[in-house]
């Protein structure tokens, strides 16, 4: 059988304590549709990253569980037609996640890694350093030249 992870969130309109009463009726269908192996994990309140409904707070619950594959629908329209307490869910087969992300690691290790160019200091061309062999006496002569040099002509 394959292996399915349902996670929902639950409105910050529940009190903390029906959570639980919610989480085993949630639960209970799962053992209706025949479901077995059943884990299920509170991730506790949290807040949202966007707020859904005028909610801004939400209990997190994820169940794990091992269920025939033509029975899922059914369980997904039983917790779709839920009353509002549960505000968001996804209901994902594993056994296809997991081939799935095999199979992108597998594309992405053959594709051609993008290099970016690492400018090397022996490529760019090097000036030379002048240097002069000139006293100082030389350079103030050669500069008081250059001042009194007249550049209008």
């Amino acid at each position: 059988m394959p292996q399915y992870e349902l996670m929902y969130l639950l409105g910050s309109t529940v009190a903390d304590d029906q959570v639980q009463t919610i989480s085993d009726s949630v639960k209970k269908f799962v053992e209706d549709f025949g479901g077995s192996n059943i884990v299920e994990t509170s991730l506790g309140k949290k807040k949202l990253a966007y707020p859904i409904g005028k909610t801004r707070n939400g209990h997190y619950v994820v169940v794990d569980f091992s269920m025939d594959s033509d029975k899922i629908n059914a369980l997904d329209a039983k917790v779709r037609t839920q009353d509002s307490t549960i505000i968001r869910y996804i209901l994902v087969n594993m056994d296809e996640h997991l081939e799935r992300l095999e199979k992108d690691k597998k594309v992405q290790a053959a594709m051609p890694k993008r290099v970016i160019p690492n400018p090397e200091p022996e490529a760019q061309e090097k000036k030379p350093a002048v240097t002069l062999d000139l006293s100082q006496e030389d350079i103030d002569k050669k500069i008081e030249a250059a001042l009194a040099e007249d550049i209008t002509k």
